[in-house]
């Protein structure tokens, strides 16, 4: 399949991916004109465009999407007439997006959303299955990050725990609640009253981003993770009722780039026609309807929550 590229920061990862799972890599567009032509030259592309607005409408049969979140519905529409595959990075539109806008989305979009096809999530996935009378599920974010552009709390809470919490999502799409609770706190329920509490803030301690799912019933689930500036994403063992069922272990390669292109394999399997939408969701992808959820429940970080009838409510 030929495939084009929009935005050329995590857009590298995309390209990297997709000539990995045999795609044609035909355009790339980016605001940049000399990053443009480096990284085009360096995947061996030939279209380059400034915005997706400029490209022809047969360049591609997947347009992959990886430009900031805010400039995701722009882009987008964009995108729109070409009448193929859409594939656009995590969240849906982010802590600027509005009702009228989520509305004017179209179901022919996913959203690459790679936390569950992280090592060891199968496991995790396994024994939260075995937990006794489940009654709660705890994500906590923690991040201390220097960035090029500085984000507010809400939007860390967009950029980092929407990872976290769509491992959630996908095991619970039923989840009919959310509020702010506190300031750097969200409470969520699902439809057989499990709580799920989610926090994203900010840790002097360490320079990274540690993530923690712990989930109580009878029994105990935690799993948790860390990226430490400098180092590849460090896996924690996964601990049932105090006990390791994984071991604790630094990829040599990075998870993450792994993690994204069995995000992307998935969709690209679907795409060619080898397997059912139905066994794409199951995998872990995310349409708009699933990432929506995930959408809804940060929402509600904003003065208009999702309940309300202006946002497109997946509740």
């Amino acid at each position: 399949m030929r495939v084009a590229v929009a935005g050329l920061n995590w857009g590298r990862v995309h390209l990297s991916a997709y000539r990995e799972l045999g795609c044609e890599l035909t355009a790339v567009a980016c605001r940049d004109p000399q990053k443009c032509r480096i990284i085009a030259d360096q995947y061996g592309v030939r279209g380059r465009y400034s915005s997706v607005s400029d490209m022809p409408e047969n360049v591609a049969d997947i347009i992959s999407v990886a430009v900031p979140a805010k400039s995701h519905f722009d882009v987008l529409m964009q995108a729109e007439r070409f009448g193929g595959f859409i594939v656009c990075e995590k969240p849906v539109l982010g802590f600027e997006g509005t009702g009228e806008q989520y509305e004017r989305l179209s179901d022919n979009i996913f959203f690459n959303y790679a936390y569950p096809f992280l090592e060891d999530i199968d496991v995790f996935y396994q024994k939260l299955g075995e937990i006794r009378r489940l009654r709660s599920i705890a994500v906590e974010c923690l991040y201390n990050l220097s960035l090029t552009q500085p984000f507010t709390p809400e939007e860390f809470f967009y950029e980092t725990v929407s990872h976290p919490v769509s491992l959630i999502v996908h095991k619970f799409p039923d989840i009919i609640s959310a509020q702010r609770s506190a300031a750097d706190t969200i409470t969520a329920k699902n439809l057989s009253g499990i709580e799920i509490r989610i926090v994203c803030r900010y840790e002097g301690s360490f320079s990274g981003i540690r993530h923690r799912v712990k989930a109580s019933g009878d029994d105990e689930l935690e799993l948790s993770g860390e990226y430490v500036t400098g180092s590849n994403w460090h896996y924690k063992p996964l601990l049932f009722n105090g006990t390791q069922v994984t071991g604790e272990h630094y990829p040599a390669a990075d998870p993450w780039y792994t993690a994204n292109k069995n995000s992307l394999g998935n969709l690209v399997r679907y795409f060619r026609g080898g397997q059912s939408l139905e066994e794409t969701l199951g995998n872990g992808a995310f349409d708009l309807k699933k990432a929506m959820i995930v959408e809804n429940i940060l929402n509600s970080l904003k003065n208009t929550c999702p309940q309300d009838p202006g946002m497109m409510n997946a509740f």
